[in-house]
């Protein structure tokens, strides 16, 4: 597994940390009260293939191994305070970049790809529906064969980067009486294809915009499928398991980040003359985040290994995911709380990361669904 870093992969952390803190962080503040997406930081993080991080270099990205770009990821985590832009970016490439990559046809990747990494264009996954939940592929969003396709009626939500997105992939039952086993499919749509929401409005990851997406008698030719018809549940699946490392790779670079400051903030605070990283009570904090943050990373390399040897790492991601968005959301609090009424203050990067965390244990297949899928394999 891939945990000490080469020179290489040392070399692409701190490209990647060092163009987070020169190009994405100025005015991070701002953005966040006003619920503002930067589309000129999109494309900055586009022309260096971020959003494209493991898309080979023939189809416009930055060619790594999932290993390597799990190590960019944390990188960015860890670099761009910015953390909607980083889960925007996260989102867009793990659910609907590479899902295209990995099951789209020759044509679509030789069409969307170089866009969709180069920054050109945003893309949003639609596959939640209010009535289904967790259980997605309960889906009443549904098709009907046209003469040269389908004609798709439904509505998604909570897609993140709906309200600017340049495309969507859909995920749409064909075959009822198939259900999940074969009934969903998945379809790589322009604008012009679906009708996004507003902006709704969120507790936090502000940055990163989230909408509605609706479909009404919309005609899809055969060329918008995805691989083949009923391959929809293959598809998300794998695509989930890709999103649970990669955004716990973000989390946890985000963690060691937060570490760092509190670190230089217990060291410079004083009570009676005295440091207070010096009291046990917040020096064993300190502790146990530190220790937690290094097993974390852990399971993220090896959910990351098993995934680069296309060997089964579904269980390995649930694990990643469920240890580090629990951590990431308990251990933010843990810090809020050393910070004291410092931290409280609207934008500081605790208070906004506090924010964040929270929706951790959600997106993604809730910290419940991971626990469930953990069960099932034992």
């Amino acid at each position: 597994m891939t945990y000490i870093l080469n020179k290489q992969q040392i070399a692409l952390r701190n490209e990647i940390i060092d163009f987070s803190h020169s190009e994405l962080n100025e005015g991070v503040e701002d953005r966040d009260r006003n619920e503002t997406f930067d589309r000129a930081l999109w494309k900055k993080c586009g022309d260096l293939k971020l959003q494209g991080l493991c898309i080979p270099e023939e189809y416009g990205g930055k060619g790594l191994g999932f290993e390597n770009m799990v190590i960019a990821l944390e990188a960015l985590g860890y670099g761009c305070t910015d953390n909607g832009l980083s889960f925007s970016i996260g989102a867009h490439l793990l659910a609907c970049t590479i899902p295209i990559w990995k099951y789209g046809s020759e044509i679509q990747k030789r069409e969307y790809l170089p866009i969709l990494c180069d920054g050109s264009w945003i893309a949003t996954n639609a596959i939640t529906e209010r009535k289904s939940g967790s259980d997605v592929f309960k889906m009443s969003t549904i098709t009907s064969k046209a003469k040269n396709g389908y004609i798709l009626n439904g509505e998604k939500c909570y897609c993140t980067n709906a309200p600017v997105a340049d495309l969507a992939v859909v995920y749409a039952m064909t075959n009822e009486q198939k259900g999940a086993l074969g009934g969903v499919s998945g379809f790589v749509l322009e604008k012009k294809y679906f009708e996004a929401s507003e902006k709704i409005e969120k507790m936090g990851l502000r940055t990163a915009l989230m909408g509605n997406v609706t479909f009404k008698n919309t005609e899809i030719p055969n060329s918008k499928l995805i691989g083949k018809e009923g391959g929809g549940t293959v598809q998300f699946t794998k695509s989930m398991m890709w999103e649970r490392v990669g955004l716990s790779a973000i989390h946890i670079g985000t963690l060691q980040r937060l570490l760092d400051e509190v670190v230089v903030f217990v060291k410079e605070r004083k009570i009676a003359n005295q440091s207070i990283i010096n009291h046990q009570s917040i020096g064993h904090k300190l502790a146990d985040i530190k220790t937690k943050i290094e097993a974390g990373k852990l399971l993220i390399a090896k959910a990351a290994f098993l995934i680069e040897n296309n060997l089964k790492a579904n269980i390995a991601a649930s694990m990643a995911k469920l240890y580090v968005s629990e951590l990431y959301k308990n251990a933010s609090s843990n810090i809020l709380q050393i910070y004291g009424a410092s931290g409280y203050i609207k934008n500081k990067d605790i208070a906004r990361s506090f924010r964040d965390a929270a929706a951790s244990t959600l997106y993604s297949g809730t910290s419940e669904i991971q626990k469930n899928l953990i069960l099932r394999s034992l």
